[in-house]
């Protein structure tokens, strides 16, 4: 496990240092070599530490997070067509290199949190947080689906002042629903019934922590993405308006909830079943690729030749 650990220390420097000097495809591909090494080397730290890693402790769950992660970011692509708060650079021209770079790219996001998370867990940071409990009544459940409701309905009525809700709204629309089916293993809200917001911390600094990777390691390499956010262009962080990394601690928690409802859709939809897993791959499949094509149409501003 140690000999893991260390080569993926030095493919992370080595690429670093082939993306410094411009050496293709390592310039272009940098944040690959980069989150994945990241990823192998918390997973070592996990195992090595708490025998929970994702990668290497349950290699099964692993894929699911993996395979899910792409449509989940998707999801805020889509919503990015009319936003228009971000657009890629330096992406490859060729259909069959940049397609298969978007799915181990947008991969990364739900093991890159996840990992986090369980590496904070594990080396005992916040795992004690404890406040005064939650009363979770039915009013509060529809409160807390309304609110989310108006959140993401307001988003693409006046996308130029509340696209920040698109980093919010799902947090209130999915918690509820996790509460009903699943209270006492998954939702927030049920943690805070109980007066426990460890986990809640946790997935907030996890996901600040991924998020200023995700902007240190975007910036170096040259496919890469930039932001046209309104009225938060004056300060930026790597290519990050400043206030715009106050997105990515609640963007932590929407992936987590996403990822808890996809879990109960599995388990009541998928198992045991032959019809509802296959129509559930074509349907996500097709998503992905449509998906994809309006990323290339709406998001990307710039593409190059990689291999000629």
């Amino acid at each position: 496990m140690i000999v893991i650990l260390v080569v993926a220390i030095v493919v992370h420097l080595s690429a670093f240092l082939l993306m410094a000097k411009g050496v293709e495809p390592i310039s272009t591909y940098f944040y690959l070599f980069a989150w994945w090494t990241y990823i192998v080397f918390l997973s070592c730290l996990n195992h090595l530490r708490g025998q929970n890693s994702l990668l290497l402790d349950k290699p099964r769950e692993f894929l699911w997070v993996f395979f899910y992660s792409t449509p989940v970011w998707l999801f805020f692509e889509i919503h990015n067509f009319w936003l228009n708060n971000w657009h890629y650079l330096g992406i490859p021209v060729e259909t069959y290199v940049r397609w298969p770079g978007y799915v181990l790219a947008f991969g990364t996001v739900l093991p890159g949190i996840f990992e986090t998370e369980n590496f904070l867990r594990n080396f005992g940071v916040f795992t004690q947080i404890r406040g005064r409990p939650v009363a979770v009544t039915q009013g509060l459940l529809i409160r807390f689906v309304i609110f989310g409701s108006l959140m993401m309905l307001l988003v693409p009525l006046r996308p130029d002042l509340f696209f920040p809700l698109v980093w919010l709204g799902w947090i209130f629309l999915l918690d509820p629903l996790i509460y009903s089916k699943d209270r006492q293993r998954a939702s927030l809200l049920g943690q805070a019934q109980r007066g426990e917001y460890s986990l809640l911390v946790r997935l907030l600094v996890a996901g600040m922590m991924c998020g200023l990777l995700w902007e240190f390691w975007n910036f170096w390499a040259s496919a890469k993405w930039v932001y046209t956010v309104p009225y938060l262009e004056f300060v930026k962080i790597f290519e990050m308006p400043m206030l715009g990394f106050f997105g990515f601690p609640p963007f932590a928690l929407e992936c987590y909830l996403l990822y808890r409802a996809f879990l109960l859709f599995r388990e009541r939809f998928l198992h045991g079943q032959r019809l509802i897993p296959a129509v559930t791959a074509v349907l996500v499949v097709l998503y992905c690729l449509l998906a994809f094509m309006g990323i290339d149409r709406w998001t990307v501003e710039d593409y190059k030749v990689i291999f000629s």
